[in-house]
């Protein structure tokens, strides 16, 4: 009895987190949250972005709004139009076999008067009432500092697809792809004040890369994981999204006991407690 009583206490305590699953925000949250993004293709997409001029993009994640390019089925009519020139390239995959779809690329952060030595942040369904239109989840990145983006919706093995739980690692280890221009071949330009290097891929393709010692993104072959690229710095080279180095700064989620985790443990604790 008294081993069921603690464990609806547990439950109790983090119940919260099934309803909300939502971290403290550090900004004033929008009246009116533009909070639905999707994916048609590359001409047709929305993504969450931080307001203009802030100084990191993490601090800022609770007042993101959804941007859109195109039309985008489930998203409202109304949503905010993707500010001009902040979008430099969408690449576009349907991996109908993993069940993801996906957009990688480049953006112009200084559109947004985004600072230039920021590592980025996390705005999609771990932490934030945010959701993908059509899809079970979602994970999505803004990286000023390498100037590049992305965003991956999962129906099918969502929690290895959509990967919510390692932002730090960056774009191209959490969703493979292309980070170049629509050439293909160009790298994301850094902006001006960006502590960035230039490294090589498997395919000869320049991509920008944190002196930290991220890995570049790889070759993208539109499958799960796809993507095999040599990374500089200590990661060495690696396959997908087999790499796990470290992103030292990019967006808030190093947290160990994250909301994700608290509700996990809220959902686990009432079950145990019910078939007592």
């Amino acid at each position: 009895m008294i081993f069921k009583t603690t464990l609806l206490l547990v439950a109790a305590l983090a119940a919260p987190a099934l309803v909300l699953a939502e971290e403290p925000a550090t900004c004033n949250i929008p009246a009116v949250r533009y909070n639905i993004t999707g994916i048609v293709d590359e001409k047709n997409f929305c993504t969450m972005i931080p307001a203009m001029g802030v100084q990191d993009v993490a601090p800022y994640e609770a007042c993101a709004l959804s941007h859109c390019v195109g039309t985008v089925p489930g998203v409202a009519a109304n949503t905010p139009a993707m500010p001009s020139g902040f979008i430099k390239s969408a690449h576009f995959v349907n991996n109908a076999t993993n069940g993801f779809i996906q957009i990688t690329g480049c953006i112009d952060s200084s559109v947004l008067a985004l600072n230039a030595t920021d590592e980025g942040g996390q705005m999609d369904s771990h932490g934030w009432q945010y959701k993908c239109a059509g899809y079970t989840k979602f994970v999505s990145l803004i990286e000023p500092a390498t100037n590049t983006y992305c965003i991956r919706c999962c129906n099918t093995d969502v929690d290895v697809n959509c990967d919510t739980a390692h932002s730090t690692h960056g774009c191209w280890n959490l969703i493979p792809g292309q980070y170049t221009l629509d050439d293909g071949v160009t790298s994301c330009p850094a902006p001006v004040g960006a502590p960035v290097v230039v490294a090589t891929t498997t395919a000869g393709a320049p991509v920008s890369s944190p002196t930290s010692g991220s890995s570049a993104p790889g070759t993208p072959t539109g499958g799960a994981g796809a993507g095999a690229g040599t990374g500089t710095g200590s990661s060495g080279s690696g396959a997908g999204a087999g790499v796990t180095v470290s992103k030292p700064s990019a967006g808030s989620r190093s947290a160990i006991f994250s909301v994700e985790m608290v509700g996990m443990v809220a959902a686990a604790a009432l079950g145990v407690a019910a078939a007592l």
